[in-house]
């Protein structure tokens, strides 16, 4: 080697030798431990246990991965913010200083009282959030000043206006009193009509017995439930506060009378505790949250656990209660082992992909009445297991998801608020395999005005229910019309409608729907209902061990042992000659669900297969053209709003257009059917083929103005495991549609 070569690769290896001994400092400065304690200092502070540092914020910003900061008892007013992340084998943590209780506040105290009025106390306050202002007395929301009074600090449970009449725009009630033009200016929160959800709307005139406002869109009717806020005159009884923008004051009536100045008054000045965005491989464990919530958007492997959070979001802006609570987007975060209470809207809020809600207790959700659950679940492959969820204004779990698994919770006191809902809703979605398994679904305060338990609504398909126990509802489990490829197993339920439908268009489609060793004490008749047995209704008594008791295990003479049918997957593992109807098994172990922070259980996800389930994706186009779906030809398909019976349909363009996708998960030597809903323009033609399945192509045309289901069966070869199914349209100069896609088992 001559000398220059030699020289180059001596300060190759000095320049190596430097990158692995910075890279050696940062392991081991990964390995750190950081303390922060109420009596820190940021400035004079090195984050040790003899010299903490003030602000969880100030560690945050130093922790590299593998680094943990433990925090001493006390509260932290402060929103922490990750710009970094942790790895798989070395995540950045934050807990609690052990046996040491510290809570990440959203409020700041408010001081310097004096009297207004009577019991009335003001006090200078700067930095509202506008509809998200709240305020806290000794750690307990009070109620903004509204007419009617407020009697109750419960939000679940408020004193109301009850209207003589109404309409879109207007209220009439008798005892509204006040003299004309009172209200002008302030603000209705209402439930009007069919009592789906609240609105807001700014009142434009009033006179005795009636106010006039922007129009809701919804007719006001006799009965309906309402409150005015937005004056200090009505500012009237204790636990009422108000705050005038104009001279950045708030005025209180605290409980009792106190003097505010001997109490601990709080105000809610940011929205979140932690701020994991982006981030992956956080771990936040025994660190309560209080007036405030923690983002997890698009942040990935982040695990919340051990906490007590409450009052997570407030707005009294109902338009703004989406994506509320806790939020979670990206991929494989979790919350366990908590309790979350207090929202205006959602309590936990899911999107993106693979996400965990474990084991814990979650209540009082929605008390502001939008169309909103304590658990709002979108995106695919997500585990709800293992909670106990309760007290919503509307819904328990709304899922428009798919792929998900929600197992082993205790579901109840759904509708505190609202009217026709469901503990477990959804609408117009294509579940593609979600299951609903061993559930306690139960007692919807709605009951009186189509309560439901397990609510699928138009247009809902691809769901899997089996082993829930369903009782005190107006209908336990409802299947409106359209209802596709819902299976429907081994459920126990036990309320004054056991199972029902209503549907408007297309009500007596039911296909591809399966309903198979139930139990239903009270009658069963659906419509379009081609595959369904082995269910107890009403005139056999399925002798529980004490329904008065909610005990709805079998006792030993019971005609539901070895009544079933076998469904693999669904009854695998009975005991006897036949596996029992409904959700217990005579003999078998015996299901509990529900949260147990004593003994923690550590479920896992897990993708399951059953006959009969729709093998299309994407079937039903409500995420529009997109994978499995592969446009072809002219390429111009695309997702529009002229749905079949949901949100969407795929129109193909006035060209040679078509979309395909090859199905898999298919079992050879096989009969399937494939079924698209069609219709085209006046003129059109549209065609729907199955091939590569081990047999000789097949189509089929249709021409049919409305829409129509076209079947297509087809049996796979001995080896297929997969097919390819299709749509096309011929060059023309109009439109055709196509929606609900399914292959299934014949």
């Amino acid at each position: 080697m001559n000398k220059v070569k030699k020289g180059i690769f001596l300060v190759i290896i000095v320049l190596l030798g430097m990158y692995a001994f910075s890279q050696d400092k940062e392991t081991a400065k990964a390995a750190a431990n950081y303390y922060v304690s109420t009596s820190g200092n940021d400035t004079t502070g090195t984050g040790t246990i003899s010299n903490p540092w003030r602000t969880i914020q100030k560690a945050a910003d130093t922790m590299v991965a593998g680094d943990t900061c433990i925090i001493r008892g006390g509260t932290y007013r402060e929103t922490v913010t990750l710009l970094k992340s942790g790895t798989s084998t070395k995540p950045i943590t934050f807990q609690a200083y052990k046996g040491e209780t510290v809570t990440v506040s959203g409020a700041d105290t408010v001081i310097g009282w004096t009297k207004y009025s009577g019991s009335i106390y003001s006090a200078s306050m700067t930095g509202s959030l506008g509809t998200k202002d709240q305020i806290f007395v000794n750690g307990q929301m009070q109620t903004e000043a509204r007419w009617p009074n407020s009697t109750t600090l419960d939000p679940l449970n408020p004193v109301l206006g009850i209207a003589d009449s109404g309409s879109s725009k207007s209220i009439v009630d008798a005892k509204l009193t006040q003299a004309k033009g009172y209200w002008v200016g302030k603000t209705l929160w209402c439930v009007p009509g069919p009592g789906y959800k609240s609105y807001n709307s700014t009142i434009t005139a009033s006179a005795p017995g009636t106010i006039t406002f922007d129009e809701i869109g919804v007719a006001a009717a006799a009965g309906d439930r309402y409150y005015i806020t937005g004056n200090l005159q009505d500012l009237d009884s204790a636990g009422e506060w108000y705050f005038d923008t104009k001279t950045n004051r708030l005025y209180l009536w605290a409980p009792g009378g106190a003097d505010p100045n001997t109490i601990t008054v709080e105000a809610k000045k940011r929205i979140y505790a932690f701020d994991l965005s982006a981030c992956s491989y956080i771990n936040v464990t025994g660190i309560n949250i209080f007036g405030a919530t923690i983002r997890m958007s698009g942040s990935n492997y982040c695990k919340v656990s051990n906490m007590t959070a409450e009052y997570i979001s407030h707005d009294t802006d109902v338009t703004k209660q989406y994506s509320t609570g806790i939020f979670m987007s990206g991929s494989y975060n979790e919350v366990s082992n908590s309790t979350l209470t207090y929202s205006s809207g959602n309590l936990i809020s899911i999107q993106g992909t693979g996400n965990k809600v474990i084991n814990n207790l979650i209540h009082e959700a929605d008390y502001s009445a939008a169309d909103l659950p304590a658990i709002y679940l979108l995106g695919a492959n997500h585990l709800i297991s293992h909670n106990t969820v309760y007290n919503a204004g509307r819904h328990i779990i709304f899922v428009p998801t798919q792929n998900s698994c929600i197992q082993y919770n205790n579901l109840y006191n759904a509708g505190k608020l609202t009217k026709d809902c469901g503990i477990l809703y959804e609408f117009g979605w294509d579940g593609q395999g979600t299951v609903i398994h061993h559930n306690y679904i139960h007692d919807n305060l709605a009951q009186n005005y189509s309560g439901s338990g397990i609510y699928l609504d138009n247009g809902s398909k691809g769901y899997i229910v089996h082993h829930n126990v369903v009782w005190g509802n107006y209908t336990g489990i409802r299947l409106n019309t359209p209802s596709n490829f819902n299976l429907i197993y081994n459920n126990t339920t036990y309320s004054n409608g056991n199972v029902g439908y209503w549907g408007r268009d297309f009500a007596s489609d039911m296909y591809g729907d399966r309903i198979f060793n139930n139990i239903f004490t009270t009658s069963f008749t659906l419509p379009g209902i081609q595959t369904g047995g082995n269910n107890i209704t009403e005139g056999t008594n399925p002798i529980f061990v004490n329904p008065s008791a909610y005990n709805f295990r079998l006792r030993p003479n019971s005609p539901a042992i070895d009544a079933g049918v076998v469904i693999p997957g669904i009854t695998d593992g009975f005991i006897g000659l036949a596996p029992d109807i409904g959700a217990y098994e005579y003999g078998g172990t015996d299901w509990v669900a529900g949260h147990s922070f004593v003994s923690p259980p550590n479920p896992v996800f897990e993708q399951v297969s059953f006959l009969y389930t729709n093998k299309v994706r994407q079937g039903g186009l409500e995420n529009g053209v997109i994978s499995p779906w592969v446009k072809t030809h002219s390429k111009t398909a695309e997702s529009v709003s002229v749905p079949r019976s949901s949100s969407k349909s795929v129109r193909f363009g006035a060209k040679e257009d078509g979309l395909k996708q090859v199905v898999s998960g298919l079992i050879p030597n096989t009969s399937y059917v494939y079924t698209v809903w069609v219709k085209v323009d006046s003129g059109e033609q549209i065609k729907i083929g199955v091939k590569d399945f081990g047999g000789v192509e097949s189509n089929i045309t249709s021409s049919s103005i409305t829409w129509t289901m076209i079947s297509l069966p087809f049996t796979t070869g001995a080896n297929a495991t997969s097919a390819e199914i299709y749509v096309y349209k011929p060059s023309g100069t109009a439109y055709a549609y196509a929606d609900d896609f399914g292959v299934v088992e014949q």
